[in-house]
């Protein structure tokens, strides 16, 4: 094959090289951004699932202390019924006890579920977090630019095989009268 045939395919190749790199580059783009979104929806729900956490938390501590009064209601009502004075002493510690130990336990049913609450939001915070990357990497994609740079190297190989193979006219690339092949 002659030097300018084998330049000849090396621009060829070079063309296909930048519709590639234009392609990928766009594909990459539209990845990034989906990716971004995908992101932000993961974010959304991890917000609702926080307040849910809260919700879901409020109301096991309510209805905890609700048993809690049930138990105490229990607890009079057998003591009373056994004629004992449950104004002071033992009876009224026991009964102090039961509401104290109950609403201890609504405060840890709420702190467990805060706690479960911001783990999920330092979730939502990162998801955001990894969005706004994948949004960044989406917009520093440049397909044009990619085509560009890969049709440029290319060409440039392409020109210095013609160059090297003296199809530039300066006889085995000495460069003689190179430049006049292009003008």
């Amino acid at each position: 094959m002659g030097t300018g045939a084998g330049a000849g395919m090396q621009a060829v190749g070079a063309g296909v090289g930048a519709v590639g790199a234009y392609n990928q580059s766009l594909g990459n783009r539209y990845a990034y951004d989906y990716q971004s979104q995908i992101a932000r929806n993961n974010a959304g729900v991890a917000e609702w699932q926080a307040q849910d956490a809260l919700t879901r938390g409020e109301a096991t501590a309510a209805n905890h202390l609700l048993k809690t009064a049930n138990l105490r209601s229990t607890q009079t009502a057998g003591l009373a019924a056994r004629g004992i004075d449950i104004g002071e002493g033992s009876p009224l510690n026991i009964l102090a006890d039961t509401t104290f130990m109950g609403e201890r336990d609504a405060g840890t049913i709420r702190d467990n579920a805060a706690k479960e609450a911001w783990g999920l939001r330092v979730q939502a915070a990162n998801f955001r977090s990894n969005a706004e990357f994948l949004s960044a990497r989406a917009r520093a994609e440049r397909p044009w630019l990619a085509a560009g740079t890969t049709l440029l190297t290319g060409g440039s190989s392409a020109s210095s095989s013609w160059y090297r193979g003296g199809g530039g006219g300066g006889g085995g690339g000495s460069g003689g009268d190179a430049g006049a092949a292009w003008m």
